[in-house]
């Protein structure tokens, strides 16, 4: 895992040395996130009581002809936790328990992630972009602080410590494209991403595993800025040999 980022660099090395490498795009992103099946479920215990939250990410595209291209991915979910009804559940789910205040930081999910990208033009402004991502998640549970109230005797406050694990995540996302100019597009993107992560948590008497199904919809607008193309550089060479080649053949003539 360590070596992939120098792995990556290498590839994208390599093609652009060979030629293959024919254009390179940029996109800055932000939206809502959405959490999905068992990451929204509002019920105990597989549920992880999450709500709508906030999304952003960027993205490296390396075209390496007119439709397929390389991804890079990385991206910052936030999503609040919903207090009020997971208090409600821990209430009904414990008879000794008459009321509950609970205090929570949203969950946080890093996503890095790598894979095929293929674009085509519906018409001379629009064009449509599906992809296919693997990576890793980077998840933390939020720190929460707990203040219940017994029907009897208990202790006046507790909390739970923020747990973090790294695991495999997939996706994919679609994305429609407007090209504002030669050099510039906005975009709306849709994303799926998915992962199964076990956090781990020391109890008074050991340590427990939890398993959380991590499902996210990230809806994003989209800038994206075209930074090379192989044609403007090729182009510039040109221009700038032209002078030398010109000399070279007045110099024949005379």
């Amino acid at each position: 895992m360590k070596h992939l980022p120098l792995l990556l660099i290498f590839l994208i090395q390599t093609l652009n040395t060979n030629g293959q490498i024919s254009e390179i795009d940029m996109a800055i992103q932000t939206g809502i996130s959405i959490p999905l099946f068992d990451y929204a479920a509002t019920t105990l215990p597989e549920g992880s009581f999450a709500t709508t939250g906030f999304t952003v990410s960027t993205e490296a595209k390396f075209m390496l002809d007119e439709h397929w291209s390389g991804a890079l991915l990385a991206g910052l979910q936030l999503n609040p936790v919903d207090v009020g009804r997971l208090g409600y559940e821990k209430v009904n789910a414990d008879p000794f328990l008459e009321d509950l205040y609970i205090r929570s930081d949203p969950y946080k999910v890093v996503h890095l992630m790598v894979g095929p990208a293929y674009q085509f033009p519906l018409n001379n402004s629009f064009s449509f972009e599906s992809q296919l991502n693997v990576g890793v998640f980077v998840a933390f549970t939020p720190y929460q602080l707990y203040k219940p109230e017994y029907f009897f005797t208990g202790p006046p406050f507790y909390e739970i410590t923020s747990a973090r694990d790294v695991s495999f995540a997939m996706g994919g996302a679609v994305r429609l494209i407007y090209q504002v100019t030669p050099c510039y597009q906005i975009a709306l993107t849709n994303q799926f991403l998915h992962s199964k992560s076990s956090f781990k948590f020391n109890t008074s008497n050991s340590t427990r595993t939890d398993i959380r199904n991590i499902s996210l919809y990230n809806a994003s607008f989209s800038i994206i800025l075209k930074l090379f193309t192989r044609e403007k550089q090729d182009a510039s060479k040109n221009h700038q040999y032209a002078p030398n080649n010109m000399a070279h053949v007045n110099s024949n003539r005379e």
